[in-house]
């Protein structure tokens, strides 16, 4: 692994930290799950939602350096079960609560997106950083 990352490393600028590039690793997690899974068929049903959350968690772990990955959808934003055949919506970024864990060298952060009801606005942040 560290022949890869040593040929991966020479494209990142020189001053890039392990801090910064921990951050990087989290944010490309956050926008990826939003830009991938925003759109996706869904309805209130158990079921749905937890084979949702499942696969996002599970292809988002691909990617380097994710340590962990915390997926909820909130479905008490979504409204009741399906009453006929078209009565289903669509996965909204207000429905996510998500937090990313990265480690990169001697660095760890943690990523978070999640509705904030007060801003009415899916909200993107660095919510802890860690020097190891």
């Amino acid at each position: 692994m560290e022949g890869i990352e040593q040929s991966v490393k020479r494209y990142f600028d020189k001053s890039v930290t392990d801090r910064e590039r921990a951050i990087f690793e989290g944010a490309i997690a956050l926008g990826a799950i939003y830009h991938q899974f925003v759109g996706t068929p869904i309805c209130k049903d158990d079921e749905i939602i937890r084979t949702l959350e499942e696969a996002i968690r599970k292809t988002m772990r691909l990617q380097p350096y994710r340590e962990s990955i915390e997926v909820k959808i909130n479905d008490s934003l979504i409204k009741g079960q399906k009453d006929h055949p078209y009565d289903y919506e669509t996965l909204k970024g207000k429905h996510l609560d998500l937090k990313v864990k990265t480690g990169y060298g001697g660095a760890k952060a943690t990523v978070r997106m999640r509705y904030i009801p007060e801003i009415d606005f899916t909200l993107m942040y660095i919510e802890k950083l860690e020097e190891v």
